[in-house]
């Protein structure tokens, strides 16, 4: 998309509600709220003690600064979310000096909204639990915590005229089927990351990198509908990797004829294993 030339202005991002939430200890547990965006740590929330019906007032507000001149640009808006991650304080107990705390969950925000001309809007998140976090239900039917979320910018950050002349491409890699025998993991499991170059008319192909794959075994393949997951690395919460509300939902494949040795799909894509 074309970038806007103009200096850096302030994206916030607000927390004001959290709700059905739970802690390790107590029916009443001691809370803080950490903002990040592109691996940038935007600020911690008050410490806030969630009430005996499980929910939570934050009022924490933090920012980082859009500049497409040097810094954070349109690109980084489209495929990168603001990551809320929530953690609970512990109570300290006899001679203790500092204060223990566990990560309950992280909930993400897109910010996608943001290129399609709005200057405000507002979200209920989910916030995933971490592995072995009282968050995750213990019954069907039980609310999932969530996050009452605000983004705002004083104006636009897109024109109408950009947006209609503009073009977003979104990428989905779905599955790969009949990959090399070789690919089959031994010992430890493996993910995986597929690599594809996108053409761009008078510059450098840019590269995009789909990360997290998991091979699965004896023709498994994953079920459908399935979340569609954000190209990203290093999320403490499995289920804080899911886009909101966007889904695969599966169509009609035709079989892959032998293993991925054929020019064209060489020319397409690369795998990387990741351990």
């Amino acid at each position: 998309m074309e970038q806007v030339s103009s200096t850096g202005r302030p994206v916030q991002i607000t927390v004001t509600d959290g709700y059905d939430l739970k802690g390790f200890k107590g029916d009443t547990p001691v809370t803080f709220i950490r903002a990040e965006f592109n691996q940038v740590v935007l600020g911690d929330s008050a410490k806030v003690t969630v009430s005996p019906e499980g929910t939570a007032k934050y009022n924490f507000t933090s920012s980082f600064e859009y500049n497409p001149e040097g810094g954070i640009t349109l690109d980084d808006l489209a495929h990168k979310p603001v990551f809320l991650t929530m953690t609970e304080v512990l109570p300290k107990e006899k001679k203790q000096k500092d204060e223990k705390t566990l990560i309950l969950g992280q909930a993400v925000v897109d910010l996608l909204p943001l290129l399609e001309g709005e200057s405000s809007f507002e979200r209920t998140v989910p916030l995933h639990p971490v592995p072995g976090s009282p968050l995750e239900p213990l019954r069907s039917g039980v609310k999932q915590c969530s996050l009452a979320v605000k983004v705002f910018v004083a104006e636009p950050l897109l024109t109408t005229a950009q947006i209609l002349g503009g073009n977003l491409l979104k990428v989905t890699l779905e599955a790969a089927y009949s990959v090399p025998e070789s690919f089959i993991p031994v010992g430890p499991m493996q993910n995986y990351m597929v690599g594809l170059q996108v053409p761009s008319v008078g510059e450098k192909d840019y590269p995009i990198l789909f990360k997290n794959g998991t091979l699965k075994l004896g023709g498994e393949r994953e079920p459908v509908p399935r979340p569609k997951k954000w190209p990203i690395a290093n999320i403490l919460a499995p289920g804080a990797n899911n886009i909101p509300d966007t889904f695969i939902i599966g169509g009609p494949y035709e079989e892959e004829e032998g293993e991925l040795n054929h020019p064209e799909v060489r020319e397409l894509c690369s795998f990387l294993v990741i351990n």
